[in-house]
Order: structure tokens, then C-alpha cells, then sequence
């Protein structure tokens, strides 16, 4: 009856729901010919607000191989709602016409079921059984969740069998208990006595994990324990190692039919490229810019990122593919143009740091494209790059950590989060009437994401008058004329000339205008007035503005912003606003650099501080004074 009464979860307020008790027991039984995994789950939530009414739609991921070869059985699933009405609890089972099956991979699948007659004040219970063909695998065990946890709780037993190796991370504690277990197992008629390990880990009044801004993957930063199987040890039998190298896996890769096979491919498209005249190309990248269109005219890619690909026949004919089915093709035309190119994988910044220590090919979900176009130089393509360029990268799949895959043990790390210049340059010429008009010219060049993200604006407008309507609402201006060269092209930049006008406030005996005109940071992303997780930005930046002003004649500057320096403590991040007057030209100058793309969260004070101090500086006015 508490529990149903309960309107509000008293350490955070802000819950729509909250966790009230989550139970995970791991254990071992012998099946027909082998060890099976037991996972029992028990979960009762409590929800608080009619947001919170969507963790009754529960999804629980599971694994079956085809021909039934490997699978996993969800066993003894039990859900229920509870209400108080009239005084009264009232219980509604949940039925088994609203629990399906749904296939989201060639070897996995979700089972999804949606518990009734939930609102705010329902008091939801379910539990369920997996049983594993995979013995050797042990999910990870998250402590947090994007709610509140009241309690939650994690019994492993592990037979003498099983060496695992244990690794726990997060910033939240946990209670731990690590004791030795005596086991019986039932195989067929018999009983076997073993002794084993048994593990107890409890969390208590554990925090929500909300999926903050500037955060690429929370669970990379969440509360957890990871068992990694280090091998196994039968009575009588020889020990199995289970523990891999990355260079191990760079084997498994370069053998795998659909992935190390594609790379001997030859190219399908010899015949059809001997058009693009590559003898006549002078250097390298105009060779590779030549291919990458080409190809990127034959294959659109489907939105999807993946590891391995399909027949590359198949691709063709259909048009369409992931961003692996066409960059295997592109690895083929490059190779065939006498530039080396190589797959670097990764796991995407959104699916979770790629473990340097733990090696698995399980973490791996996509690659892109490393080419060599020297002997001591290597740039980067992925074919989902439809507005960007050489080194210009979708920002997800900018990690820190990919792997060059290469025969002949010549596999190696790069850091791909750094590859490419990100510039915004512009200069703005203008003049203020006595009207507060301010008209002028803006010339821009943008560079690296620069480029990338207005070719994507322009892409997805309508046509070039909706693109123009579009940047006169941002800034709130006029658009006289609007130039625009390389906005379709894949080169390395784009330049644009804005002739405007915008008006500012005036009034008898003052002009107010905002000497940037035209503002870098309007607002700070920033508002949370404490954080938990980290900061990361997608990728290094640097803006660099002039602006010239003629102010009026008749008017003298009454008023103008002060020169200001900001910068983190550590130089990483740095803005400066220099003005300065002569006669009636005003000059401002105006850089901005970012070089530094994660911050603890203990740096977040000096972070939202130093962008609310930007955020100031950019809509600070100068004043003009009528004489």
C-alpha cells in the first residue's frame, strides 16, 4: 500500500518514474550436451508522472542463430499492473496476445510486451527466465538506469569451471560480496558436486543516468559489472582459452567471407571508371575525389552503418546499401587505381568506447575507409559522407579509436578525432544609417564540419529562395543577394556572399547595435546547474570574425563593449573580442577555438560559466550617440 501511495520520489523530484526493486541471478546448468546460462530478472517500477507510463512498453533483446544452431528461450514471463481504486488494490494480469516476437538482425531478436492499464500511480511488477545456449557470454549487469533505482541487486554463481575475469566501472557505489560457493549440478540422472564462486553486488538509492547533451554513449559512463570469460577448465580435458587478441581479430576479419574476402575482391566497376580519365589526374586526391563521386553517383547508402557487407552485385543492382556494403567497393576501385585503402573499424562514439583492454569483435559495428595516398600520409572517406570531403567525417564516427585493418600484421590504432580543420572565416563590411539600418556584405568560407553542415542545410531546403528565407530568419536579417560556391561540390570548402540588411533599435538621440551583427553563440548549451557526466564536444572548432562598421555621420559612439579575453583554465578553450575605433570606422574582432573534446564533469562549473560569459559578449550593444 506504500508503494501505491508513493506520488513522488523524494531524491529527485523530477523522476516520471522510478525503479523500486530490480533483481539479476546468474547461474549454470548442465543441459542436453553441454553447460546452459540461467538469467532470472525481476523488476517492479513505480510510476509517478503520464511520462512515465512508456516503461510498461518493455523490450528484452535476445539471441537465436538460424537453423536454431545457438539460441536463447525466454522462459516464465509474468507481468502485472497494480492501482489503488477506492481504497482498494486492483490487479490486472497482463495477457499473452499483447507479447510478440520480432527479428532485428540476422541472429537477433527482441521480445516485446506492453503491460495494461498503467497511469500515473501504477505500480508495475514483471519477471522472466533466459535460458542461454551462449554459457561463455554473461551480459553486462547495469546498476543505473534513465531513472531512479531504489534498490537494485546481482547474484552471479560461477562453477570452478569458469575462469572470468571481473571488471567494474562508474562513479556510483556499490556493495560487494565475492565469496567461494558449493555447487550441485544435475546432469541427466547424476548429481555433480563442485565448488564455485559467488558474487553479490547492491546498489542503493542509485541516481537516474539521464542521456545529457554533449554525451555521445551514457552507458559508457554508467554503473556496471562486466564478466569477461577467461577460459575453461574440464575435469580431464585440455584448458580453453577464451581470451582474444586484437590482432586475433584482425585474423578472424581478414578471413571472414564477408568482410576479408571483399577486400581481394576485384573492382566491379573496372570497365565503367576507365571513363574518369584517372591518368590524366595530377595528384592523388583528385584521383580519389574522382572515384568517391563516381561511385556515390552509381550507390546511395541506406542510412544504416555496418561491419559487413552483401555481394557487391547485389548492392549495385539495387542502388542502395550501408555505408560497409559501398565502402568495400570504394576499397576495390582505389586499390585498383594504384592507391592502397584499408578498412578502419571501430564501434561508432554512440554505441560505446571500443575496449583497448578487452579485446571483442562484438564491439566492432562499422569501419571506414583509410587511404594511403603517400607512403607517409593517410586520409579518411565513409560513403554515408554526402555533404563533407576528404577527412570530413560524420561526427559519429569521429572516435578516438579505430583500427586499420591490414594484412601481413600491419594492423594499427589512429585517432580519428582530430583528422580535419574545422574553420569558420568571415568578414563583414557595413554601414549604419541614421535609421539603425545596418548594410552591408558578409563573405564567408567554411571549412571541414563547416562546409559539411551548410551543404546540408542547402541540401535540405526546397530550392535556393527557401534556403535564403531560412538564413534571413536565423539572423534576422534581409537577404539583398546570396552567392554561394562549392555548396554541391565534394571539395574541401564552401564560400558564400551575403549582401543584407537588418535593422536595430533607434530612437531619438541613440542607435543600439550589436557590433558582431551577426552572433557566434546566442545562447549557452549549458543549463543544468550541476552535471554527472561528462562534457564532449563533437570535434575541434575554430571561428574567426572581422567585422568593419561606418557609423553614421552625426553620431558619435557613446558606448561600446569592453576587449575581453575568456578561456578555460587549461587553454583549451578560448575567445576573444578586441573593438576598436577610428574616426567613424568601428573594428571588431572576434576568435573563438575549441581544441579539446571531453571534460570531466568536474570541469562543468568552469564550462558553464565560460559559455554564459560568451553567450554575454556576443549580445553585448554599442551605443551611438546623436550629436
Amino acid at each position: 500500500m506504500e508503494e501505491l501511495n508513493m506520488a513522488v520520489y523524494e531524491p529527485d523530484s523530477s523522476a516520471t518514474a522510478v525503479i523500486l526493486c530490480k533483481l539479476t541471478d546468474v547461474s549454470y546448468k548442465w543441459g542436453i550436451e553441454s553447460f546452459r546460462l540461467v538469467s532470472e530478472y525481476k523488476v517492479k517500477i513505480k510510476v509517478l508522472k503520464p511520462e512515465g507510463t512508456s516503461y510498461a512498453d518493455v523490450t528484452i533483446p535476445y539471441y537465436e542463430l538460424p537453423n536454431n544452431a545457438m539460441k536463447e528461450n525466454i522462459i516464465g514471463l509474468d507481468a502485472s499492473a497494480y492501482n489503488l481504486e477506492n481504497g482498494k488494490i486492483v490487479r490486472t494480469k497482463m495477457k499473452r496476445d499483447v507479447v510478440f516476437k520480432e527479428r532485428v538482425g540476422e541472429s537477433r531478436m527482441n521480445l516485446k510486451f506492453s503491460i495494461p492499464q498503467v497511469k500515473a500511480g501504477t505500480l508495475i511488477e514483471y519477471e522472466y527466465r533466459i535460458e542461454s545456449d551462449f554459457f561463455f557470454s554473461i551480459d553486462s549487469w547495469k546498476a543505473q538506469s534513465d531513472i531512479p533505482i531504489l534498490y537494485t541487486e546481482y547474484n552471479v554463481t560461477i562453477p570452478e569451471y569458469f575462469k572470468f575475469n571481473i571488471e567494474m566501472h562508474g562513479a556510483e557505489k556499490l556493495e560487494t560480496v565475492n565469496e567461494n560457493a558449493s555447487l550441485n549440478l544435475s546432469i541427466g540422472s547424476q548429481l555433480l558436486r563442485c565448488s564455485g564462486t559467488h558474487l553479490n553486488f547492491q546498489g542503493n538509492q542509485l541516481p537516474a543516468l539521464k542521456d545529457d547533451s554533449h554525451v555521445w554513449c551514457a552507458d559508457d559512463y554508467c554503473t556496471q559489472v562486466n564478466l569477461e570469460l577467461q577460459g575453461i577448465d574440464f575435469p580431464g580435458s585440455l584448458y580453453k582459452s577464451f581470451t582474444q587478441s586484437w590482432e586475433q581479430i584482425d585474423e578472424t576479419l581478414l578471413k571472414d567471407s564477408d568482410f576479408g574476402s571483399r577486400l581481394k575482391m576485384n573492382n566491379p566497376l573496372k570497365e565503367e571508371m576507365t571513363a574518369l580519365h584517372l591518368e590524366q589526374m595530377k595528384g592523388a586526391d583528385e584521383k580519389i575525389c574522382a572515384i568517391y563521386t563516381f561511385l556515390k553517383n552509381k550507390v546511395r547508402w541506406n542510412e544504416k552503418y555496418a561491419l559487413y557487407s552483401k555481394s557487391p552485385k547485389q548492392v549495385l543492382k539495387e542502388g542502395t546499401g550501408s555505408n560497409a556494403d559501398i565502402n568495400f567497393i570504394l576499397i576495390s576501385m582505389l586499390k585498383d587505381a594504384g592507391i592502397p585503402a584499408y578498412p578502419a573499424v571501430m564501434s561508432r562514439r554512440d554505441m560505446g568506447i571500443l575496449p583497448y583492454s578487452h579485446p571483442s569483435i562484438q564491439k566492432l559495428n562499422t569501419f571506414v575507409v583509410a587511404i594511403s595516398p603517400t607512403d607517409s600520409t593517410l586520409v579518411y572517406l565513409d560513403s554515408s559522407v554526402e555533404n563533407g570531403y576528404l577527412n570530413v567525417l560524420p561526427p559519429v564516427l569521429m572516435t578516438n579509436r579505430a583500427r586499420i585493418i591490414a594484412p601481413d600484421n600491419h594492423s594499427q590504432w589512429v585517432n580519428l578525432e582530430n583528422v580535419g580543420a574545422n574553420l569558420l572565416r568571415s568578414s563583414v563590411k557595413a554601414g549604419i544609417s541614421s535609421e539603425g539600418v545596418v548594410t552591408g556584405t558578409r563573405e564567408t568560407v567554411y571549412i571541414g564540419q563547416y562546409a559539411s553542415r551548410l551543404r546540408n542545410k542547402y541540401r535540405t531546403a526546397k530550392d535556393s529562395t527557401e534556403f535564403a528565407s531560412k538564413l534571413a530568419s536565423e539572423e534576422n536579417i534581409q537577404v539583398k543577394k546570396l552567392q554561394m560556391e562549392g555548396r554541391t561540390h565534394f571539395s574541401p570548402q564552401v564560400y558564400e556572399l551575403v549582401e543584407f540588411e537588418k535593422q536595430y533599435t533607434v530612437n531619438d538621440q541613440f542607435i543600439y547595435v550589436n557590433p558582431l551583427v551577426f552572433l557566434h553563440v546566442s545562447e549557452s548549451p549549458f543549463k543544468q546547474s550541476e552535471r554527472k557526466l561528462p562534457v564532449e564536444f563533437p570535434y575541434t572548432d575554430q571561428v574567426s570574425l572581422t567585422i568593419n562598421l561606418t557609423i553614421p555621420e552625426g553620431y558619435t559612439v557613446d558606448e561600446k563593449p569592453e576587449n575581453q579575453r575568456l578561456q578555460t583554465s587549461d587553454g583549451q578553450v578560448l575567445c576573444r573580442y578586441i573593438i576598436t575605433q577610428q574616426n567613424n570606422q568601428v573594428t571588431l574582432r572576434y576568435s573563438f577555438r575549441l581544441q579539446k573534446l571531453l571534460f570531466l564533469h568536474t570541469d562543468y562549473p568552469e564550462l558553464q560559466q565560460l559559455w554564459e560569459l560568451i553567450a554575454k559578449k556576443n549580445n553585448e550593444m554599442m551605443v551611438l550617440k546623436k550629436l
